[in-house]
């Protein structure tokens, strides 16, 4: 009987260590899984970091390309290619006596242009007018004017700057758009509009 009884305890002892050291594996698995989640968790959490930083910069250089007007001092870009900025608007009451125009307004425009990497055959530089496109304050098209221009644009070589001024006659006086295109050194045509407002001349 005592045999049988050191037996049954044997064996009782021999079963509770496996299941010790399985419960002992198993914590550790456990913890193991857990520091794993966290390291996963911190991946995730680095990974939407990034994902709102790259957002936030699509969504800045969407709000930049997709600019409607530019106005005064504010500067154009076209990537590889130039920048433009109206600099100022003067109003003058000179007439030209030779000319055939009536204009109610004559306005001398300033404007700066840089040359950021423009280049084509037949060209010793970026040349850029605004005389083109101009659109008054009751929406009809304005006109370049024979006025006193001082600075006169030039073929601008890369890397660059020219500040010009050009002479406008518009019919209606006040506020108006230069809707500005040209084509770029890859033969792509590139355009804006300037908000020209008279009550901000500088």
């Amino acid at each position: 009987m005592k045999q049988k009884m050191t037996a049954v305890l044997l064996a009782a002892v021999c079963a509770a260590f496996p299941l010790t050291a399985f419960a002992d594996e198993k914590d550790d698995r456990i913890q193991e899984l857990e520091e794993q989640i966290v390291e996963m968790q911190q991946t995730i959490d680095d990974l939407q970091k990034q994902l709102e930083e790259v957002n936030a910069g699509e969504t800045e250089a969407a709000s930049v390309v997709s600019k409607d007007e530019y106005g005064i001092g504010e500067t154009w870009t076209v990537d590889g290619q130039w920048k433009l900025t109206i600099l100022s608007v003067e109003e003058t009451q000179e007439r030209n006596e030779y000319s055939d125009k009536n204009p109610a307004a004559v306005y001398f425009v300033t404007y700066e242009y840089e040359n950021l990497g423009y280049e084509q055959d037949g060209w010793n530089g970026l040349y850029l007018l605004i005389d083109d496109g101009i659109v008054d304050a009751a929406g009809k098209m304005g006109y370049e004017y024979p006025g006193d221009v001082v600075d006169y644009p030039q073929e601008t070589p890369v890397g660059a700057t020219c500040t010009a001024q050009t002479c406008i006659g518009v019919e209606t006086a006040g506020d108006f758009k230069i809707h500005f295109s040209d084509y770029d050194g890859n033969g792509k045509e590139q355009k804006a509009v300037f908000a020209v407002k008279v009550s901000e001349e500088n």
